[in-house]
């Protein structure tokens, strides 16, 4: 800007250009709530539930489970969530022909487009959080890519009230959940068809529907009566840890009637490591201890630490 002015003969420096972007004669510009309390009347029909429609697959609470999504992007967009993290994203799994990234794009209005990004590293953890705040809605597309390492940063801000990522999207069907402990933040479908990104979108009454729900005190945010239902359809995408398949090579829970060995989960990993010839870092065995209680294994806590009740496979 300065360049430009001094091009056209005016003396201007930089320090005169910030003076006049921090002065009140710039106007403080909030480009989403400039679209979303400008929205008319919502006149009653489920145009989130018509949008989620689109999307063909067999899951029978994808459309529930949309709508919570949705009121729950809208709310952190205005600021509604300090109290509940915006924890769970979709995840769409299918062939890249079913126009999966397209029908990630037309969530947001024409008018916000540029608050949308399919392009997020979180190796770099400072630009991915600068992301988070920058953006309306991120497609985090290729997210079978994402290393076991940077699932866990993922996790980490996932948690967060007030940074929170948007719309993850898959194109791979198997494995894509490594750390299955946190599979209850995504809402795992496999989309059987190509999506409808053809037929207009009325984005003032999409967003109106979403206004009206937030202001009538719907809940925005997920219980765990749907988190039980993202976790159990999701478990068809979850990788098995190596840790947990060879535990499953050489032991299994033991059962009420039978003796077994009550044993730490420290104990059990040394001897796995000694019979696979396999090294674990130390940091492993309280991870080791959360696939054990997944899994079902009868436990019991004493001085030294959580005992597990396991039989050798013979």
């Amino acid at each position: 800007i300065t360049m430009n002015a001094q091009y056209e003969g005016l003396k201007l420096w930089d320090k005169d250009v910030v003076r006049f972007l921090n002065s009140d004669h710039v106007p403080v510009y909030q480009p989403i709530e400039e679209f979303l309390y400008d929205l008319p009347r919502w006149n009653g029909k489920d145009y989130i539930g018509n949008l989620a429609k689109r999307v063909p697959c067999d899951h029978p609470y994808w459309t529930q489970l949309f709508r919570r999504w949705f009121l729950s992007m809208v709310a952190h967009w205005r600021g509604m969530g300090k109290n509940h993290a915006n924890s769970t994203s979709p995840i769409l799994i299918g062939p890249q022909a079913y126009r999966k990234s397209t029908f990630c794009r037309l969530i947001l209005p024409p008018c916000l487009q540029a608050y949308y990004t399919d392009s997020i590293d979180f190796s770099r953890k400072r630009d991915a959080e600068l992301y988070l705040n920058r953006f309306l809605l991120i497609n985090m597309d290729e997210f079978d890519q994402i290393g076991i390492s940077q699932q866990s940063f993922l996790k980490h801000i996932l948690q967060k009230p007030v940074v929170n990522t948007r719309r993850p999207n898959a194109s791979a069907v198997e494995d894509l959940l490594t750390d299955t402990s946190g599979s209850r933040r995504f809402i795992g479908v496999e989309v059987t068809g190509v999506i409808d990104v053809v037929r207009p979108i009325d984005y003032e009454q999409l967003y109106a529907q979403a206004m009206a729900a937030l202001r009538s005190n719907e809940r925005y945010w997920f219980d765990e009566k749907e988190e039980a239902i993202m976790t159990e359809a999701n478990r068809e995408f979850e990788q098995s840890p190596a840790i947990e398949q060879l535990f499953q090579v050489y032991y299994r829970a033991a059962e009420e009637e039978e003796e077994g060995e009550w044993l730490l989960a420290a104990d059990i990993l040394q001897r796995i490591q000694k019979a696979s010839k396999m090294k674990f870092s130390s940091g492993q065995v309280n991870y080791f201890g959360r696939i054990l209680q997944r899994l079902g294994v009868k436990s019991f806590r004493k001085t030294r630490g959580v005992y597990y009740h396991v039989m050798p496979v013979e």
